[in-house]
């Protein structure tokens, strides 16, 4: 097992990957280095995962377990952490070196620190200027540190007058940061061709089960079709054997009545024939017992036709001719015989009676009158003269 460094440059462990000992599984690679910039001490790294990095873990420097060439073998779960907190932790990296006088000595972009313990044994500091940049690295010692802040450090004259050159110069740098940019290039085209196949599966599964979710809804629409025709197809049937039924019950119906008003119309008529039968036997006995009791009175019987006879005196009956205006009169004699006495239309009964004459016998309303009187006798003298009046 190769041995861990006692001190390693901070840029040596940035983006390796970091792999789990025991399972051998990827967790992802070195994002930043979590130091405590007051102490000058670093506690651990934190580590990017994911698409774009977007999970973070926090490592421990005691969870080394090994550092290669190629990557880092890490024990132990790492603690979750999010992207804000990573952004809010304290470092000197990128901040500006003054000096008391009020000069800008450089920058610091990187440092040596102890893998075991975590101490920071020198920053390392790039003087300004174009020859600054085209210079080697120099190293500034935690000590000569007289004041820090977030974006400037505050150093001695003296030290910045003394500081010593790293042997490591820019062409390394250049070189190491040539290899940064190469892997981070090389993990993005990785990390895009990634991407690339998941959206381009993704778009196949999509296409799955827009085919899938289509072929649902055609069977669920033909279902529906299909339910609905034979819904139709229902309540059709029930409407046409509903409406046979109701003609059915109209016909039975009419039927029946037709049957009532025939006995109805034929009692009607049985009744009133009967009716009409019974008030003419009604008539017709009426018109019987009429006839009968016109025929007592008419005709009475022998015994009371002569006791009519016999106790009957004559009394004289008085008649007016309606031609000449003269009171006649005949006598109604008791022993009036039906068969030998002359009738109506017997004419000289008829003429008896004209020439039998009552000139005594006048009209009570006329009794007292002389006028009348002369008038009788006048129209006397004229009948004796003419023929019977009928």
């Amino acid at each position: 097992m190769t041995p861990l460094p006692d001190v390693i440059r901070q840029s040596d462990l940035l983006n390796q990957l970091i792999l789990d000992r025991t399972t051998m599984e990827a967790l992802g690679r070195v994002e930043v280095m979590w130091m405590y910039p007051s102490a000058h001490r670093v506690l651990g790294f934190v580590c990017k995962a994911g698409t774009f990095g977007a999970k973070k873990t926090a490592f421990k420097l005691a969870q080394i377990s090994t550092l290669g060439a190629n990557g880092i073998l890490t024990r132990d779960q790492p603690e979750e952490t999010d992207a804000t907190k990573v952004r809010q932790l304290e470092t000197l990296l990128h901040c500006e070196v003054w000096s008391e006088t009020g000069n800008k000595i450089g920058k610091i972009t990187d440092y040596l620190f102890n893998l075991k313990t975590g101490t920071i044994t020198h920053y390392l500091l790039a003087s300004s200027g174009w020859a600054g940049i085209a210079s080697d690295l120099y190293q500034l010692p935690p000590s000569q540190v007289l004041s820090m802040g977030r974006k400037r450090v505050l150093v001695t004259e003296a030290s910045a007058q003394t500081l010593a050159v790293d042997q490591s110069g820019i062409k390394q740098t250049l070189a190491k940061a040539t290899s940064v940019l190469k892997e981070d290039y090389g993990q993005a085209t990785e990390e895009l061709r990634s991407l690339s196949k998941q959206a381009q599966a993704a778009t196949e599964q999509a296409k799955g089960r827009f085919q899938t979710l289509t072929g649902q809804l055609k069977e669920r629409a033909r279902s529906l079709s299909q339910q609905a025709q034979e819904t139709i197809q229902n309540i059709n049937e029930q409407l046409q054997e509903d409406a046979q039924t109701i003609v059915e019950q109209a016909k039975e119906n009419s039927q029946v009545l037709a049957e009532r008003m025939k006995e109805r119309t034929q009692t009607f008529s049985e009744q009133f024939e009967d009716g009409i039968q019974s008030l003419g036997e009604q008539v017709e006995d009426g018109i019987q017992t009429l006839t009968v009791q016109a025929k007592e009175i008419l005709e009475p019987t022998t015994d009371d036709t002569e006791q009519a006879v016999s106790s009957t005196p004559i009394i004289p009956s008085t008649q007016v001719n309606e031609q000449t205006g003269f009171e006649t009169t005949r006598s109604e004699i008791s022993d009036f015989n039906d068969d030998d006495a002359p009738w109506i239309g017997d004419e000289p009964w008829i003429g008896t009676s004209i020439d039998t004459p009552l000139p005594t016998i006048a009209s009570p309303h006329s009794k007292n009158s002389p006028n009348h009187q002369q008038k009788l006798n006048l129209e006397a003298t004229d009948i004796d003269d003419d023929e019977p009046w009928i």
